[in-house]
């Protein structure tokens, strides 16, 4: 999910998921204040991270509680960037919803950080293009990062596709990261014909690493 606010911190855009979640109508959601829309108890923390943005241009990442339209509350995982010319700056955030309470488990905070990584380079790749942007080897290696904590499996072509990067390049990527012991490939078991890409215990360590260095974690 994700929102667009003005300097005033109002929301000028937002996606459907984020609009549905809260239960607003588009158009009444719109130009609402995000510390309006932000549980009470929260507003004094949710204000100290936007004031730090406007003044230091850093992005953040936090947690919080927004109040729907008919009084529930839902915590949401939310990293916030700057953008914009002095005159008209403007608040982007990629937001990820967390159920009722905040997980103790640190797999899934962990996990949390790496789909906020993925979800903000796709929503850069959406609003910039591809060919400004390019690190397939990073997307690769936070898509297995997040299949390995949900115990999925993830096979050579579908991670090559849902990379973003060209076949080729995607391939050649994932021979590199092979190459350099991040990742291993292995038949699999039930379809010989389909290969499987795993992290690595090196892998593994060095993606644990970075995402619990990471903002928002």
């Amino acid at each position: 999910m994700s929102w667009l606010a003005d300097d005033r911190w109002r929301l000028v855009d937002a996606d459907q998921a984020f609009v549905d979640a809260l239960g607003y109508g588009r158009d009444e959601l719109l130009r609402r204040d995000l510390l309006d829309l932000t549980h009470a108890d929260d507003r004094d923390f949710v204000r100290e991270h936007l004031d730090r943005l406007m003044r230091d241009g850093a992005s953040v990442g936090m947690r919080q509680r927004f109040c729907t339209v008919d009084g529930r509350l839902l915590w949401m995982t939310s990293h916030i960037s700057l953008f914009g010319a002095a005159q008209r700056r403007q608040l982007i955030a990629t937001v990820e919803p967390m159920g009722d309470a905040v997980p103790d488990d640190p797999r899934v905070i962990v996990r949390r950080a790496a789909v906020q990584i993925l979800t903000r380079r796709r929503l850069r790749q959406h609003h910039f293009g591809d060919d400004m942007y390019g690190e397939p080897a990073f997307d690769l290696l936070l898509d297995l990062f997040i299949q390995e904590v949900d115990g999925q499996n993830a096979y050579t072509t579908s991670l090559a596709v849902a990379s973003g990067a060209p076949l080729t390049t995607a391939l050649r990527q994932i021979a590199m990261l092979v190459d350099r012991g991040y990742v291993r490939r292995a038949p699999d078991p039930v379809d010989r014909r389909r290969v499987m890409v795993q992290l690595t215990e090196k892998g593994s360590k060095a993606m644990w690493r970075y995402l619990t260095a990471a903002d928002g974690v």
